[in-house]
């Protein structure tokens, strides 16, 4: 089977087991009992895998393949209570709000998960989704405005993450480079590691702060484009990297190589991200293991996409 059809059959495979899922958390609700105080607002918001949103529309069985659903943007009044009515349209999604102490949570399709909050610092804080659900995941993101009763919300422009997964994979005859850039794309890793590779993205109490830019020529000992370009040379012919100890290609081939599979490592196990204060929240973003989504060509073709990224000015 062709690696084309193979994609295709996955995408149709998991097409079904959603279609066949997103009908029932419609047809049993288990609602959580409510909060024992008074409460200020109540916001529903509901989690939607097919686009990679957290939404406060209504979401049924009849819309759920029709409708664009804008990204949730609540606002919670300062110094109130608010409870969050939260459920899953689909398959399990988790919400996290680091700076509200609120999660992650854990909400199953079918069920009513209800938490309260009483935010005290007036301002804009991200959400996150911690829990893989599909491709548009990585982008499953949103803002929660807190601000005083009676100050008017800001209005959220409908928009889909979704297109990005949805995009023809690349010409049998792309090679390497052209396939992992592809799937730096169509399986998200831009939304964290910033387009291209550069970094900057916010991770909350993570000890760097931001993303660090995916400069991996430098970190493998590939100082000159001549030595990338040899290395890309083998890999586009498919040659095995260890066979080439013998009459080694470039400079300090042997750091180059375990650099080489140390990075392979991380991105098929994953990597805890590590807290710049241990008492503080987890940061939300970390780097999941692609081992069982990725095959061994498809990390090296994304290997060789990134060294030819250089790094920002």
């Amino acid at each position: 089977m062709s690696s084309r059809i193979a994609e295709r059959v996955a995408v149709i495979s998991t097409t079904l087991g959603v279609c066949g899922a997103v009908f029932l958390p419609f047809v049993y609700e288990a609602r959580a009992a409510s909060a024992p105080f008074p409460i200020a607002r109540t916001v529903t918001l509901t989690a939607v895998a097919s686009t990679g949103t957290w939404t406060e529309q209504d979401v049924n069985g009849w819309n759920y393949w029709t409708r664009d659903f804008p990204a949730a943007r609540p606002v919670l009044p300062l110094g109130e209570t608010t409870l969050l009515r939260l459920k899953s349209s689909d398959v399990t999604h988790s919400l996290y709000i680091p700076d509200l102490g609120v999660g992650p949570v854990t909400v199953q399709p079918g069920h009513v998960v209800e938490v309260a909050v009483r935010p005290m610092t007036e301002g804009v804080f991200e959400y996150y989704c911690t829990t893989v659900c599909g491709h548009p995941h990585w982008g499953m993101r949103g803002e929660v405005a807190v601000q005083p009763a009676g100050t008017q919300a800001v209005p959220v422009q409908p928009r889909s993450i979704v297109k990005y997964w949805l995009e023809p994979p690349p010409p049998q005859d792309a090679g390497p480079v052209g396939r992992g850039k592809w799937l730096f794309r169509q399986q998200g890793c831009f939304l964290c590691h910033g387009p291209e590779g550069q970094g900057g993205v916010v991770n909350r109490n993570y000890v760097k702060d931001t993303i660090p830019p995916l400069n991996l020529a430098e970190r493998m000992m590939l100082f000159e484009s001549e030595d990338v370009n040899a290395i890309l040379d083998h890999m586009k012919r498919g040659t095995r990297l260890e066979a080439l100890a013998d009459a080694p290609p470039v400079p300090r081939f042997n750091v180059f190589l375990a650099q080489y599979h140390s990075v392979e490592d991380v991105i098929r196990n994953g990597s805890v991200a590590g807290k710049k204060d241990p008492k503080g929240p987890e940061p939300p973003l970390k780097m999941p293991a692609w081992g069982q989504q990725l095959s061994n060509a498809d990390i090296d073709a994304i290997v060789a996409y990134l060294l030819t990224l250089q790094p920002s000015k």
